[in-house]
């Protein structure tokens, strides 16, 4: 079952864009850099996994902590 996301807590909410935009920097970044030489390439190669990486990251532990029921709130 999926929590719709205005539902979610605003610090959830929060990390979850910059982990959206994590992802949209790393997938857009070859289209405005141009490495010049191998090592440039390498790096940017480095860059984008890192940043995908982090928002896959990112965005699995956040949806992982607003599915967690709340501790604080009675069950009824």
């Amino acid at each position: 079952m999926c929590v719709p996301y205005s539902q979610h807590a605003p610090r959830i909410r929060r990390v979850l864009a910059i982990g959206n935009l994590c992802l949209v920097a790393g997938l857009l970044l070859w289209n405005f850099a141009r490495p010049a030489n191998q090592i440039q390439q390498n790096l940017l190669h480095g860059l984008t996994g890192l940043l995908i990486g982090f928002s896959i990251t990112v965005n699995l532990c956040m949806l992982r902590f607003a599915r967690r029921p709340n501790q604080n709130q009675p069950l009824t």
